[in-house]
């Protein structure tokens, strides 16, 4: 079940990327309801999908937090 959370979440901040804002929000949402080994899949991704978008890695002081 919680792979498939943090899917949804994946999902949905792929949907939110193209808005920095809306990004980092659905961002600190997930921090809060996901748990520790979900986080570090998410942290994996964060890096991985944030590579190259200088606009989304701004909230990467919110993730890291």
């Amino acid at each position: 079940m919680s792979a498939t959370l943090v899917n949804y979440t994946k999902a949905a901040l792929e949907r939110a990327s193209k808005n920095p804002e809306l990004f980092c929000k659905e961002l600190a949402k997930a921090i809060k309801i996901l748990i520790a080994s979900e986080l570090e899949e998410l942290a994996i991704w964060f890096v991985n999908f944030t590579k190259g978008k200088p606009e989304l890695q701004n909230c990467k002081i919110e993730f890291m937090a």
